[in-house]
């Protein structure tokens, strides 16, 4: 005895499950600007086709930003890497109905990184999400942004800040979310974007980098380093692009008492497949 099920498989009478080849659609939400910061993201208002059983929504937050440095010759870290959450719907279980619709929204590019007054809505990455039927309160929350000279101790020969790991980013200042809180929400599974590092070597002025966080997951995008080697005051949101998608911004040095913004972190993403 066989039984054709709602999801188009078919269940067998010792309990076996057969799937028929369904094709499968899928389609991406995001914002094709990558080159300039608070590109608003994208957001779109989607219908589920007839004969839909099953959707996989697929979410990567934006980078967060890069360090900025505050004067007198100090060095950003590099902004942590998107998060990822996936969520899987089936007409079968209720979850929704041809016709019903979704907004999907998907993280756009961070503001520069700030100096000196900063708040959270620019030190921190954009938030990708879905919201419609079967699902709550599901996103991903932008990558945190790096970390700047004044809100951490590090002193020559004690300052390798690697890809931190919850609590240990030498952080002190209140704005921090800490990077052991959930960055997702209402998913099915989770990645955690990796967060920034810093590293200064004997000569702590000369030998002084930074590395952006990526992505992990289905989307990883590349590691990125700090961009120019030193700047003398003024924005430097024009150089070291954080990597599309989901990729951390730069964080910046100053060879000068003026401070030097950090590179903004690139957009997320949505993809939806559906069968």
């Amino acid at each position: 005895m066989a039984i054709q099920l709602d999801d188009d498989s078919i269940l067998f009478g010792d309990g076996t499950r057969s799937y028929k080849n369904v094709q499968k659609n899928e389609f991406y939400v995001y914002n094709e600007n990558h080159w300039s910061p608070v590109n608003g993201g994208k957001c779109c208002l989607w219908t589920v086709p007839a004969g839909t059983t099953s959707i996989i929504f697929e979410l990567l937050s934006g980078g967060g930003p890069g360090g900025s440095s505050g004067g007198d010759y100090d060095h950003g870290v590099g902004g942590q890497g998107g998060n990822y959450t996936m969520k899987t719907l089936r007409r079968s279980n209720g979850d929704f109905v041809a016709g019903c619709q979704y907004t999907i929204c998907a993280a756009g590019t961070s503001d520069c990184s700030c100096c000196c007054s900063c708040n959270m809505n620019c030190r921190h990455g954009c938030t990708s999400f879905v919201t419609g039927s079967g699902l709550s309160n599901f996103c991903a929350i932008g990558g945190m942004g790096g970390s700047t000279n004044w809100d951490m101790t590090s002193n020559c020969y004690n300052c390798h800040i690697g890809n931190i790991q919850c609590d240990r980013g030498n952080y002190n200042a209140g704005w921090v979310n800490h990077v052991c809180n959930t960055p997702t929400y209402g998913g099915d599974i989770e990645f955690r974007g990796t967060s920034g590092s810093f590293q200064r070597q004997y000569d702590c002025c000369a030998h002084a980098w930074s590395v952006a966080g990526s992505p992990s997951g289905p989307f990883t995008a590349a590691h990125g380093i700090s961009g120019k080697h030193r700047c003398v005051g003024n924005l430097a949101c024009c150089s070291a692009h954080a990597a599309f998608p989901g990729g951390g911004g730069a964080g910046h040095a100053t060879d000068s008492s003026d401070a030097c913004w950090g590179s903004f972190g690139a957009g997320g993403l949505v993809k939806v497949t559906y069968s």
